[in-house]
């Protein structure tokens, strides 16, 4: 450490530590590396003074980064490495993801802004502007689309901090309780056009994710066993699991086997006309409007299977496995519990207060006689 002579030049070496942008004095530190700079002179004093000019920088730590100096890529040109990784590309939301980062990302931080001149405050104004009229839950999509593609751009030394990871994003409010009640069940089913009544069972009945049951394919499907199997690719946490069928589900998807004379093992069990069904949500919208459902969507069939399941005494641990909850947290956030089994619970109290009240009481006349 310190100057070395060769034919050429003085070289000045210090041991430093490098966090992507600036590099700093580090002497005996754990991980420090040997640097070394090119002085340019052969004359001993101007090398001691450069010397002396690059530890005072080293110590102050205004030394730059050389990956720093060398790495210099805007946000579009990122987009576009982004979009091709991988891990990306793998993503069931890839669609939709790159629609968002084109359409929303790209437009508010300019395709020609460096990606090392985000900051905080960048993000920060990104979510009041997306905030304007549209819900926190729409808000976190995009912000956490931001974060993942900054993430990956400091596992690639393009940054050295996720600036999006240090803007909080508040959980929404958008907790649902809706719970269809048997007779609105019975005329959403019964106004239903036939090829749409199969995937409003299979969400009523197994509380799968909309998602999960349009992508369905036969493959998935053992009606001898009565399962359907989902992997990991198919489901919102990228756990695979088992869903049984109740005997009704499981004739309906019989019968539906049989009207389509499956040829193809892996073909959509759920389809018009063979082509996948998309935007089923205005299908429900119509139905709901037409048979007079107020505030229901199809998602609501998620808590529907949930409470029922939990009406009929299956135990928490159960009802995770079959629907794909990881927490009891989110169980008891599809867990409706109607007012009647309030009612009934204070009713079921009252009667064990009384009961040992008047036992309490007997036991006192008894003692006086």
């Amino acid at each position: 450490m310190g100057l070395t002579k060769r034919n050429d030049s003085y070289y000045v070496e210090f041991r430093v530590l490098d966090d992507g942008k600036t590099l700093s004095l580090a002497s005996g530190v754990q991980g420090a590396k040997l640097k070394r700079w090119k002085v340019g002179c052969t004359n001993k004093t101007m090398a001691k003074q450069q010397e002396a000019i690059i530890k005072t920088k080293l110590l102050a730590g205004t030394m730059e980064s050389d990956r720093t100096a060398s790495v210099v890529m805007t946000i579009g040109q990122w987009v576009e490495e982004y979009k091709t990784i991988e891990e990306v590309v793998r993503l069931r939301s890839y669609r939709e993801r790159c629609q968002r980062i084109d359409r929303v990302i790209v437009p508010f931080f300019g395709s020609n802004q460096l990606l090392g001149n985000l900051t905080a405050k960048d993000v920060e104004a990104f979510r009041q502007e997306r905030g304007n009229g549209r819900a926190v839950a729409t808000v976190n999509v995009d912000h956490n689309i931001l974060k993942h593609m900054l993430k990956l751009a400091m596992k690639r030394d393009l940054l050295t901090r996720n600036v999006a990871s240090l803007v909080a994003a508040p959980k929404p409010k958008n907790a649902r309780n809706r719970v269809l009640e048997p007779k609105e069940w019975e005329r959403l089913y019964g106004a239903a056009p036939g090829w749409f009544k199969p995937v409003l069972l299979t969400g009523y009945h197994t509380g799968m994710r909309l998602e999960e049951i349009l992508g369905l394919t036969w493959d998935r499907v053992d009606l001898e066993k009565g399962r359907i199997f989902l992997p990991g690719s198919l489901t919102k946490n990228g756990e695979s699991r088992e869903v049984p069928l109740t005997p009704l589900l499981k004739r309906s998807l019989q019968h539906l086997q049989e009207q389509d004379r499956v040829v193809r093992i892996g073909g959509l069990v759920f389809h018009k006309d063979g082509t996948r069904l998309n935007h089923t949500y205005r299908v429900v919208q119509e139905l709901c409007r037409e048979q007079k459902i107020e505030d229901f969507v199809f998602h609501d069939l998620r808590h529907c299977a949930v409470t029922n399941l939990a009406d009929a005494g299956v135990d928490v641990e159960t009802i995770m496995k079959i629907v794909g909850h990881s927490s009891v947290e989110m169980f008891l956030r599809y867990r409706t519990v109607k007012a009647e089994k309030l009612d009934a619970a204070m009713s079921r109290l009252n009667t064990l207060i009384t009961r040992r009240q008047t036992a309490a009481r007997q036991v006192s006349e008894f003692a006086t006689h």
